[in-house]
């Protein structure tokens, strides 16, 4: 079965609400899980003490870090709202997400039903861990923004969900819950944006939990296979919060975390695969299979999902943290968000050993090749993301590609202007330490306070040239400081051996078998089919060397200007020798590690990933 993958790693948050002042209304809903009917579940609204001329009662259009309209409110029917006498209030439909209730001075109920987003039929899918499900005595997904809405203006009021659950089922969340029984679980939080910030999932059980210096950090999994169990998950888990925790130089910054991972047999109706992230959780939409083969998928999303802690969490703008469901504004930094995420996610499993330094390096040639070869290189970074959500919504991906490549570039500035006694790492954590999740920044200010913070001018420059502007990424000079050769393309010069066809006789020996392509050279060469090869120039042939032999003619061909094989024929030594055939073609992406270094350029790698130790040249 074939996946579609989004590592569309997604962001989640919530911020912290003064309570002084608010309205002091409550929101109280109950929702039966036992009750499923034509797969929908009924929810209830109680209204007390909310007196006011008019309501409008609504669903997000779109919800923090899923940079996609979805219009949630799609997904609710039967909406009907009731006065104290129990007697219906007349209600209009404004748009897909709003409803205005008239007259609602005496309302004490609201009711509706809703339908999935997992097995929907409507057009524009939503993507499966910003969607919900109900699979009746077997699984529920209570992402709560599309079970429960909320007033227009009232986002701030204090949210109280009763679930009546199935007995057999368990919820996983890292939302507080007040009561918790086999057959009933009350869970708080202080407002919509907590709400919202806590999925749910109820499945059968099968949990595990984890401590990592400070954090208890808890696993709840669904999975139709019994090879793959949450302890076993939590095991590999704890290798990446391990590196995390090291990368940011003590503990984690949160004192729980939970991860939902729901693995499936068969691919969701969105096409992608994936997770969402959030302040305290993080939910998981994967394929199932092999434990080797979905265990270091679920490393590798789980390194990129918790990073978000730090930003945007910790780390966000105006438009984020004043975050409008309905209307939503756009940040300018998704390269902040998701790029120096993402770059954050390899970085720091590299540098604690828990993947190699070659398997790392492969992944930032995938980037520089994805991010030059998929997508729009005339658009400045800050503009893409200005327009995701519409114009420029087919480059969002790159966030993850050119994005890190952005982060990447900023880490060597900095350690190269501070000769190392400063790191990417080091600057968000004096931005989370100057703003952290109630303190937002101007958009317009980030670059200059970068500049400011870190004490090197050269970051602001390096920000305004090739995040602001349209400047392509000066990715040649960026790999070269640290020992890298990389060209987008490169004109290089080849020789060849003479393309013939090589096989093994009952000798062990190697003769030429096939001449059907054998090129220019080959043809001057002189060969001849049953030839038996016994030395190229001086060194023998043998059938551990003839890769070599083969690949030193290939590639270097201004050094072996003369090829002489001395061959066997029919029982004779023959003596072959031709001038080198230089041909001269076009390589893209070149990408490899220079095995002449500078004492510079492994220095400055040195400072970027540590002592070099298990690198392949």
């Amino acid at each position: 079965m074939k996946f579609k993958f989004y590592l569309c790693y997604q962001i989640f948050f919530f911020f912290a609400i003064q309570l002084l002042g608010q309205n002091p209304f409550i929101y109280k809903y109950q929702i039966n899980l036992n009750e499923v009917n034509n797969d929908q579940l009924k929810v209830e609204l109680s209204i007390d003490d909310l007196n006011e001329e008019e309501l409008i009662f609504q669903f997000p259009a779109i919800v923090p870090g899923t940079y996609k309209v979805y219009n949630y409110g799609r997904f609710i029917s039967d909406l009907k709202a009731f006065d104290t006498s129990g007697q219906p209030l007349s209600i209009k439909k404004i748009d897909d997400n709003r409803w205005r209730i008239l007259s609602t001075k005496n309302i004490s109920k609201i009711s509706y039903l809703v339908d999935d987003t997992w097995d929907t039929k409507l057009p524009k899918k939503i993507f499966e861990p910003a969607g919900t499900n109900i699979d009746k005595d077997e699984n529920f997904v209570l992402n709560n923004h599309g079970f429960f809405g909320y007033f227009d203006g009232m986002v701030e009021n204090t949210f109280v969900l009763k679930v009546i659950n199935n007995e057999k089922l368990y919820g996983v969340t890292s939302l507080s819950k007040e009561i918790n029984t086999d057959s009933l679980d009350v869970y708080t939080a202080p407002s919509y944006h907590r709400l919202v910030d806590n999925p749910i999932m109820y499945s059968k059980p099968d949990t595990a939990s984890i401590q990592v210096g400070n954090t208890i950090v808890k696993i709840g999994l669904r999975s139709p296979q019994k090879s793959i169990t949450a302890k076993l998950i939590s095991k590999e888990l704890k290798k990446v919060l391990k590196a995390q925790q090291t990368f940011l130089k003590g503990d984690l910054p949160t004192n729980h975390y939970t991860f939902i991972i729901y693995l499936t047999d068969k691919p969701g109706v969105s096409g992608a695969m994936g997770a969402l992230e959030h302040w305290n959780s993080s939910f998981y939409f994967l394929p199932t299979g092999k434990p080797k083969m979905i265990i270091p998928i679920i490393q590798e999303i789980a390194a990129h999902e918790f990073f978000h802690i730090l930003t945007p969490l910790s780390i966000h703008s105006e438009e984020i943290a004043h975050f409008d469901y309905i209307e939503p504004k756009m940040s300018e930094h998704l390269w902040l968000y998701e790029g120096v995420t993402e770059y954050f996610a390899g970085l720091a499993l590299v540098k604690n050993g828990v993947i190699d330094r070659t398997t790392y390096m492969n992944s930032i040639g995938k980037k520089i090749l994805n991010s030059t070869k998929l997508y729009n290189r005339n658009i400045a970074f800050t503009t893409m993301s200005k327009g995701c959500l519409d114009k420029y919504g087919d480059q969002y991906p790159n966030v993850y590609e050119k994005g890190a490549l952005i982060a990447l570039g900023l880490d060597l500035v900095i350690l190269e202007h501070s000769n190392g006694t400063q790191n990417l790492r080091d600057l968000m954590l004096k931005l989370s330490k100057k703003y952290g999740s109630d303190k937002p920044f101007k958009d317009e200010e980030l670059f200059t306070v970068i500049g400011e913070l870190s004490g090197i001018p050269e970051t602001t420059t390096y920000l305004k040239k090739y995040v602001d502007s349209n400047t392509p990424l000066p990715l040649e000079e960026m790999m070269a400081k640290v020992g890298i050769d990389y060209a987008e393309s490169r004109e290089i010069a080849t020789g060849t051996f003479g393309n013939i066809g090589i096989s093994i006789n009952d000798q062990d020996e190697l003769f030429v078998e096939d001449l059907s392509d054998v090129d220019e050279f080959g043809k001057k060469m002189g060969y001849q089919l049953g030839d038996v090869l016994l030395k190229y120039n001086k060194q023998e042939i043998t059938m551990e060397n003839i890769s070599d032999i083969i690949n030193e003619v290939v590639n270097s061909p201004k050094k072996n200007t003369n090829i002489k094989v001395t061959v066997r024929r029919q029982g004779k030594i023959v003596k072959l020798k031709s001038k080198t055939v230089i041909n001269h073609q076009t390589e893209d992406n070149i990408f490899e590690i220079n095995g002449k270094r500078s004492p510079q350029a492994l220095h400055l790698r040195e400072l970027w990933l540590g002592k070099i130790s298990d690198e392949k040249n």
